[in-house]
């Protein structure tokens, strides 16, 4: 990759980057596999089960964020 390759981010990983939540807090808090986290901020295609998409909507609303997940998945 070059100076100006940047790699794609997912809508979770753009929403992540907005409100300055890192990939570390989702592995300690929610707590997800590293690998998951990755996957789930940058790989388009990554669709995580229901349960991981409920695990981390319930863990962001306990925090006091107002998400849903159709705000991160189709």
């Amino acid at each position: 990759m070059g100076v100006f390759d940047f790699k794609r981010r997912t809508k979770l990983g753009k929403w992540m980057d907005r409100n300055r939540v890192s990939q570390e807090w989702m592995i300690k808090n929610i707590p997800l596999n590293r690998k998951t986290v990755y996957n789930l901020c940058n790989d388009i295609d990554h669709e995580p089960i229901e349960t991981t998409q409920l695990k981390i909507i319930s863990k962001l609303r306990r925090v006091g964020y107002d998400v849903k997940a159709d705000d991160f998945w189709d």
